[in-house]
């Protein structure tokens, strides 16, 4: 997740000095990370995809906002979040599994959110709609995958192209498997890091952070100031766009050349998940932040062996 060099450098040291005073997940989902993300702004709005299939199922008609009050449907409960956002702990019978923290965005997104992708619980337990929206999902991500390849002046070709594509379907996975909207009859959620350093939480399907350590370390300004997250395809091109970049210096990086290709995908992983280095072996001394790089990259590393969406998808 996105973070200028200097800043990332910083926090890597307040972390090794605060050391055990920091609480720091290991879970590989990153719902529960705990980690900081870039303040630079690295991806304009995504344009189509030439020749490429549309992957977008078919729109479904927006709703009204609701004019019932939210906090009556006893669907969870909620924090406001610096006078900013509504921060709710959602009842699994709202998510059905997918998470628990998530943002209210209802009224700040109207009209803006990708309805084929939010489903309601019912909707996630149907067999069906939930194969087909990984279905949906792993289409969307080549099309974005491939927009920036193409926006990029297509440096990468080939083995070393498929290898990179596979490697963002393994980010979003670990990123958040995959989600981003949650609906409860017309109220609209978008997902959250919740236990995060980053006390505005990580947003979304690639996990954008909002803050750094306080409310008043603003990151990612022009994302949330143009409300970004609203769509699931542009936070998609904004967090592959960071990573994009990190694989760039990783596979130019002395470090990373070993032979295989997935340590070069790595090296990129540990700069945008942790922002330490780009290199696949490059630890910080601080042992709590250490343990948590390693869990990182081993997670990406699992899910780009094993591909669990494609059990998903079937």
């Amino acid at each position: 997740m996105p973070m200028d060099f200097k800043l990332r450098i910083l926090l890597a040291s307040i972390i090794t000095l605060i050391g055990a005073s920091c609480s720091l997940s290991t879970s590989s989902s990153p719902i529960d990370s705990n980690r900081s993300t870039s303040a630079e702004e690295p991806a304009p709005a995504l344009p189509p995809t030439p020749g490429l299939d549309d992957p977008t199922p078919p729109e479904a008609s927006y709703p009204d906002l609701p004019t019932e009050d939210l906090g009556r449907e006893n669907i969870g409960t909620k924090i406001r979040v610096s006078n900013l956002f509504d921060r709710w702990t959602l009842k699994s019978s709202v998510t059905a599994g997918r998470g628990s923290q998530y943002a209210d965005v209802t009224t700040n997104c109207y009209g803006k959110i990708d309805l084929p992708y939010a489903l309601t619980a019912d909707q996630w337990k149907d067999r069906a709609q939930k194969s087909a929206y990984y279905q949906n999902i792993d289409r969307l991500i080549e099309k974005v995958g491939l927009q920036l390849i193409t926006d990029r002046g297509g440096v990468l070709t080939g083995t070393e192209k498929q290898n990179f594509l596979k490697a963002l379907k393994a980010l979003a996975w670990q990123e958040s498997g995959w989600q981003h909207y949650v609906r409860y009859k017309d109220w609209f959620f978008v997902i959250l890091s919740g236990g995060s350093y980053n006390v505005l939480d990580d947003w979304g399907i690639t996990q954008v952070a909002r803050s750094g350590f306080s409310a008043s370390q603003l990151l990612n300004t022009a994302f949330f100031a143009n409300k970004e997250y609203c769509s699931i395809e542009t936070t998609l091109y904004y967090g592959f766009t960071e990573y994009y970049d990190n694989y760039i210096e990783a596979r130019t990086l002395s470090c990373n050349q070993t032979g295989n290709p997935i340590d070069k995908l790595l090296g990129a992983y540990n700069r945008y998940s942790s922002g330490f280095s780009a290199c696949y072996n490059g630890l910080s001394p601080d042992s709590a932040y250490r343990t948590y790089q390693i869990n990182a990259m081993n997670g990406l590393k699992t899910h780009y062996q094993s591909t669990p969406w494609i059990n998903a998808i079937n």
